[in-house]
Order: structure tokens, then C-alpha cells, then sequence
């Protein structure tokens, strides 16, 4: 049996912390805020930042992309997407070049450097995500994922409005 969906909100705005708290964007918003930041701090030690970090995972598992493709996969500005990869090829961790097939794409690939840091710095992503989901059921877990991911696919699909 499918349970009816939640009403969204009225049009007013919350007269209660209690609506504000159970106000999905407001959770997510203050979750993600909260892990960037921790994530962050963990992070000084290996020398890079969060959008670094987002950067070699995503050349990790896609091996080849631009740094626009970059900006809008690691949830970053174009401008610090761009400043991020500028210093990962400072830094020899990752390396553009001009792709193959088409002369005016720039691409960005992982080093063996990248690589290697990478692997160095993940520890710091599966104890910050064991402490975030420590109490918390499997099922439950993937049920969140799997409503955050239809989440997003509504706010794709639906544009801006």
C-alpha cells in the first residue's frame, strides 16, 4: 500500500520551529552545510579542499571530463570548479589536455599523483559518513537515497519555475 504524500506547506510562512524541522530543503540545506564543513577541516591535512576532493572522485570514476562537467557533477560554481582544477594541475594531481576527438574541448584527466591522494584522503569520507549514518538501518538508509535521488529527478525535470 502506497502512503498519500505529505502536503506541502501552506503559503505562510512557518509559525513554528517543529514545521521548519520537518521542512525537507531546510534538513538537507543544513546537512550538507554541516558535512561540507567538517569535511572541509578534515581535509587541510592532505592539502585540498571539499571541491578538490569532488573533483578526483569524479575523474576517479569518469577518467576524462571538463571542468564544466566537473562544476555541475561536484555541486560547485563554475568560477571554483575552474580555480579548483587550476590548482590540482599546480598541484600534479590531476592533467588537461585537448581531447582527441574534438579540438576545442579541454579535458581533465587524473594523475597517478591524483590518484594516489585520493586513496590517501577517502578515509576522511567513509568515517565522516560512518559517523553520519551510525544508528540508522540499511533500508532506511537506501529509502532516503532512493527519495533524495526522485527528489532531484523532480527539480531536473520541472525546471525552474
Amino acid at each position: 500500500m502506497k502512503r498519500k504524500t505529505k502536503e506541502a506547506p501552506t503559503p505562510e510562512p512557518f509559525a513554528k520551529l517543529e514545521e521548519l524541522f520537518a521542512h525537507i530543503p531546510y534538513l538537507v540545506s543544513r546537512l550538507a552545510s554541516s558535512w561540507n564543513a567538517e569535511l572541509g577541516r578534515r581535509l587541510e591535512s592532505h592539502g585540498i579542499t571539499t571541491t578538490m576532493l569532488r573533483a578526483l572522485s569524479l575523474l576517479h570514476i569518469f577518467r576524462t571530463l571538463t571542468v564544466n562537467e566537473i562544476a555541475e557533477l561536484a555541486i560547485a560554481e563554475q568560477s571554483s570548479a575552474s580555480r579548483a582544477v587550476d590548482q590540482l594541475v599546480v598541484a600534479g594531481l590531476v592533467d588537461r589536455r585537448i581531447s582527441q576527438t574534438d579540438q576545442r574541448r579541454r579535458e581533465v584527466v587524473l594523475s597517478k599523483r591524483g590518484e594516489t591522494l585520493l586513496r590517501r584522503a577517502w578515509p576522511i569520507m567513509t568515517t565522516g559518513y560512518a559517523r553520519l549514518a551510525a544508528g540508522i538501518d540499511s533500508e532506511a538508509l537506501a529509502t532516503t537515497a532512493r527519495t533524495l535521488v526522485q527528489m532531484m529527478e523532480n527539480m531536473r525535470r520541472d525546471g525552474p519555475r
